[in-house]
């Protein structure tokens, strides 16, 4: 199915390989980082394939930041039944961690990496961090991971290229 998805991509006009590499890095856990070298792959130019990315990372991760009081509440109010009865995830685990040890301008740099970029920024959220802060260095980790992952893609390219 991805592979199809890819192939239509390839093969359409380029606002809709704007819109797919776009798509491809709104999926939390795939995020900028994987849509950049999916982009490039399809011939997708370099310059607008982390132009999408960015974009597409920064939309989705911001509606996670808009709605995390929501999840803040339905997690906190989880967190109290389940308590006793489950232990949390080891992302999440993770990520407090992280929290803990570097604040929000590390679990947002670090993160993506770790637990993905969208869990990070709830984490941080969760953790008390102000939006606006979050918001920032969310940002600035997105394009910071976009550029890089383009820079070292055609890196690659650049090695296997006679």
């Amino acid at each position: 199915m991805f592979e199809q998805f890819l192939e239509q991509i390839r093969d359409s006009n380029p606002l809709f390989q704007f819109i797919g590499v776009m798509i491809v890095a709104m999926v939390p856990f795939v995020e900028g980082y994987f849509a950049v070298p999916v982009g490039i792959a399809i011939g997708f130019p370099v310059l607008l394939t982390i132009i999408a990315a960015i974009v597409g990372n920064w939309l989705s991760v911001m509606v996670a930041i808009l709605a995390s009081d929501r999840l803040k509440q339905w997690f906190q109010g989880r967190r109290k039944s389940d308590q006793k009865q489950e232990k949390q995830s080891k992302r999440m685990q993770r990520g407090q961690q992280l929290f803990h040890k570097y604040g929000v301008p590390g679990v947002s740099l670090i993160g993506p990496l770790l637990i993905g970029g969208h869990l990070a920024a709830l984490i941080c959220i969760a953790a008390g961090a102000s939006k606006r802060y979050v918001v920032i260095w969310q940002t600035i980790s997105i394009v910071v991971w976009s550029i890089v992952m383009g820079v070292l893609v055609l890196l690659g390219l650049n090695l296997i290229k006679p």
